[in-house]
């Protein structure tokens, strides 16, 4: 799941998505191709759609709550746009962020501030920043390519009442995260849990999959949470009226309809 970042973790996405090494010779599959199943099963639909709530929860647990509004659409060899629309509050309103990924896996971002009345296209040494003041970075909501990290079968246990597989994923060139280790449900190939390291090794982030819902026969994640370790805050969200292959239209993915605000 954090493989495909934001798009497919957040965005039924969206994204950044196990056995011992006896069951895994048992079942034929590699620590690979466990995470390619999970990356596929969520890569289903051609195109989907969502409401979204999000609360971004301070130290302290003071709260903040916004509405979005997300969609996605896949164009086979491994091409994808997304695009998000804020709706509330009123200093976020109007304000959206566009994601292309070409067949090399490689993103494309622009994000609309309407306050400023321009569109910016976010640079390689900006996707660490913040998305939004959220625990989510640009890197973040991109779509990653699983064939840039080396992975290791590590143990099997449960999580959240559920068993799952554990992976430990290193990247191949180390830039925004110095490891990740993913906890993949055993049951239906859905990630549950993704710890993040920074690149200096600390445990910087976990994300948090749950709700897992059934819709339109892929096995979907509706609450996503991602914990900051280091900084003690939260970013909450939650998935509603998801509707996959609508037959969105490509007109929607365009930095012209960034400033309509969609």
């Amino acid at each position: 799941m954090m493989f495909r970042g934001f798009a497919a973790a957040v965005l039924l996405a969206v994204g950044l998505v196990l056995m011992s090494q006896a069951s895994a010779h048992a079942a034929g599959m590699t620590a690979y191709q466990i995470v390619k199943k999970s990356e596929d099963l969520l890569d289903q639909a051609k195109d989907s759609k969502a409401d979204m709530f999000m609360v971004l929860v301070n130290s302290k647990g003071e709260r903040r709550e916004r509405t979005l509004n997300a969609y996605v659409k896949r164009y086979g060899n491994n091409k994808s746009k997304s695009i998000v629309f804020f709706r509330s509050p009123a200093d976020v309103k109007g304000t959206s962020f566009l994601v292309w990924t070409d067949e090399n896996k490689k993103d494309q971002q622009w994000l609309y501030l309407p306050a400023l009345q321009r569109v910016r296209q976010i640079s390689a040494s900006g996707k660490g920043e913040s998305f939004m003041g959220t625990e989510f970075t640009f890197y973040d909501m991109g779509s990653h390519d699983i064939d840039d990290y080396t992975y290791t079968l590590l143990r099997e246990e449960p999580f959240g009442g559920e068993d799952c597989y554990v992976i430990e994923a290193l990247p191949k060139k180390v830039e925004f995260y110095s490891k990740v280790v993913i906890w993949i449900r055993k049951g239906n190939f859905v990630p549950a849990r993704a710890d993040l390291y920074d690149p200096k090794g600390q445990f910087e982030k976990q994300g948090i999959f749950k709700d897992v819902k059934n819709i339109q026969g892929i096995n979907t994640p509706t609450r996503i949470e991602m914990h900051n370790k280091i900084n003690g805050r939260s970013t909450i969200i939650e998935l509603k009226n998801i509707v996959y292959d609508s037959g969105l239209k490509d007109d929607l993915f365009t930095e012209r309809y960034m400033t309509r605000g969609g």
